[in-house]
């Protein structure tokens, strides 16, 4: 059912590049008259024609929210998007690599609902909904274990790990095989749903009420949480970074802020007003 549509306004907004070239991000921010999306291309993505993939799927998933009719329901939208990938990508025929892939999050103005495949952070009203899975927790862990111990063991410096790309650490195994768990329609805890242009079974499509909310707040993972205000969210970014910048002791990071930089990952925040 959808709910009757109200009018809405961009409050603040955000999409900025953790990396050395705006060129490079793989964060997609879209508002169209009936839709509001986060979009997170995956940095782990196999390329495409020389192009990383986390941008192409990226790319393909705006695309996707564009085209939606203003009424089309959750499911519309993640099979459009899969579509889109698939098509953008081609035969795919080594499934050892990983297909370019992304996740999302959207707001659905006449469904009066927010809708996520990933681990994109949202915020309604009041109410959190922090992004997550199970099998970055395992590696990021582990990641940090690997550098605390290697740090007092004298076997690195802050500084050399500060320049350390972010598929090469200590996760690395793991992040070049982990979609084998990609829309795997299992109870495996290590399961997990993304945008990959292949089927996305429904228990990694989220949906949340939203017809009533007064404000929204979609944010991708270059934010530690969904923030209630922009500068709360930057503010949690430059103060990890201050004290933190390997990401190992404060939070369990997925990668250093490297040196000269305002952020670990592409970041990308957007809220709205609705009503």
């Amino acid at each position: 059912m959808t709910a009757t549509p109200r009018p809405f306004r961009v409050i603040e907004s955000l999409c900025a590049s953790g990396k050395d070239s705006d060129a490079k991000k793989e964060d997609w921010l879209v508002v169209t008259d009936d839709f509001a999306a986060v979009i997170d291309g995956a940095t782990s993505s196999g390329p495409i024609g020389g192009r990383p993939g986390g941008i192409v799927a990226a790319e393909a998933v705006e695309r996707a929210v564009r085209e939606l009719a203003p009424d089309a329901t959750a499911r519309d939208f993640v099979d459009r998007a899969t579509a889109a990938i698939a098509m953008a990508i081609g035969d795919w025929t080594d499934e050892t690599i990983m297909r370019p892939s992304a996740v999302a999050a959207v707001w659905s103005r006449a469904r009066g609902e927010v809708w996520r495949v990933g681990d994109c952070h949202v915020r309604i009203d009041r109410k959190d909904y922090p992004g997550g899975k199970e099998i970055d927790r395992i590696g990021y862990e582990f990641r940090c274990a690997v550098i605390r111990a290697r740090l007092r063991l004298g076997m690195t410096s802050l500084d050399a790990e500060l320049r350390v790309p972010t598929m090469e650490q200590p996760f690395r195994p793991l992040v070049l095989a982990q979609h084998a768990f990609l829309n795997l329609d299992s109870d495996d805890p290590l399961a997990y749903g993304g945008l990959a242009g292949t089927f996305v079974p429904d228990r990694f499509v989220e949906v949340f009420e939203a017809a009533d909310a007064r404000e929204i707040v979609l944010a991708s993972d270059g934010f530690l949480s969904p923030p209630a205000t922009l500068a709360e969210g930057l503010a949690e970014i430059a103060r990890i970074r201050e004290n933190d910048p390997l990401m190992v002791e404060l939070v369990t990071g997925s990668r250093p802020f490297v040196p000269g930089r305002d952020y670990f990952d592409d970041t990308t925040y957007l809220r709205i007003a609705i009503g």
